[in-house]
């Protein structure tokens, strides 16, 4: 634990791996940081926390907050399968999210990942079919993205069906079992929920992985338990599909077969960019802005985030410059790399060695 500065009442612990953030709020608020997976109730306790703020490696939930002053949560990612929402509901506890964050970060992936693939292929982008899972913020930019390379475009959405929601006229929504037979990538970006009319826990199955195309491309970048790692494992090992893996199940003990299988591999990074954690950071600031009423310091956030220059539509006809760029950029071959040394220690470090290498992760900005 790290006590920043004092200056006011409310007390914030926050994690250490926010960018930015404990600086913004030294100048507001008692400030102590910590480590993700390492936070206990009795710290909350001894603290006297009111306001806190993780990422996903801490798990928000009865156990963690009964009996203290918290009365304000935040998460600085998309995903929420970390919070105990009922819990924060029931015990009146605001809460904050980032959704939509790290949208184009990880859509920065997918692209690097079917232009790789492309190339392994030796065919181009045009003219292939994409399907995407889940449209929303993620989802919006890798259609757009897919769009300015030409390509098909098939959707799957049922909650944004049943809301009527209009979609543009450059993509076709279709049911699920369609979407993984029809498609040469397959991309999904969705939540992880086990509840509700539409659960997405297992939902890339052993029958939807099998009825994926000859030589088809899976990209994986969720959550871990959304894709079955079994029947996956076994498509791969027949050499009759690719597949990009950013998340994994059981997260930080991950299948090292898989990780040798994929083409590509990295350790739940895809949303890891610069810009996509300091656009984290400033949603969870504005949240406890509206929670206390206090005025944090964004300036060195803002002067950051003015300096990305996204590239031109006309860009995409030329693959190679994109993949280059994104290579320049954000040097995913690298997360690869890493991943397959960290496979090769023996299985008691690799948690502590997944961990490090998001905790540890390089300053990388976006491009796209």
């Amino acid at each position: 634990m790290r006590t920043i500065i004092s200056k006011s009442q409310i007390k914030v612990m926050c994690d250490e791996n926010i960018p930015l953030l404990a600086e913004s709020l030294i100048s507001c608020a008692e400030v102590i940081t910590f480590k993700g997976r390492e936070l206990r109730n009795s710290d909350l306790i001894e603290n006297n926390c009111r306001a806190l703020i993780v990422r996903s490696t801490t798990k928000i939930n009865a156990d963690l907050l009964e009996g203290t002053a918290v009365e304000f949560v935040g998460t600085a990612t998309s995903g929420t399968d970390h919070i105990d929402l009922d819990y924060l509901n029931i015990n009146k506890i605001q809460f904050a999210d980032a959704p939509g964050s790290n949208a184009n970060s990880v859509a920065e992936l997918v692209v690097y990942s079917a232009i790789r693939y492309a190339e392994m292929i030796g065919e181009s982008l045009r003219g292939k079919t994409i399907g995407i899972i889940g449209f929303g913020n993620i989802g919006k930019i890798v259609a757009k993205y897919a769009h300015n390379f030409e390509m098909n475009i098939l959707i799957n959405d049922p909650p944004l069906l049943d809301e009527k929601y209009s979609f543009p006229d450059y993509v076709t929504n279709t049911d699920i079992d369609t979407l993984c037979s029809e498609s040469d990538i397959l991309t999904n970006h969705v939540p992880l929920t086990k509840y509700g009319q539409y659960p997405t826990y297992g939902l890339l199955n052993a029958e939807r992985i099998n009825s994926m195309k000859q030589g088809a491309l899976l990209i994986h970048s969720s959550r871990g338990f959304v894709v079955e790692e079994k029947p996956l494992i076994r498509r791969l090992k027949s050499k009759s599909l690719y597949a990009s893996v950013d998340v994994w199940e059981n997260e930080p003990l991950i299948n090292p077969e898989l990780v040798r299988l994929v083409f590509h591999a990295s350790p739940h990074v895809g949303g890891y960019s610069r810009d996509g954690k300091l656009k984290g950071t400033m949603m969870m600031i504005k949240a406890f802005a509206a929670y206390s009423g206090l005025t944090p310091n964004t300036e060195a956030i803002d002067d950051e985030l003015k300096s990305y220059k996204a590239v031109q539509a006309k860009k995409y006809s030329d693959a190679d410059y994109i993949v280059n760029l994104l290579q320049e950029k954000r040097q995913f071959e690298a997360d690869d790399k890493a991943m397959r040394e960290m496979i090769d220690t023996p299985i008691e470090d690799r948690p502590g060695t997944f961990d490090m290498l998001r905790k540890k992760y390089p300053v990388r900005r976006e491009s796209l």
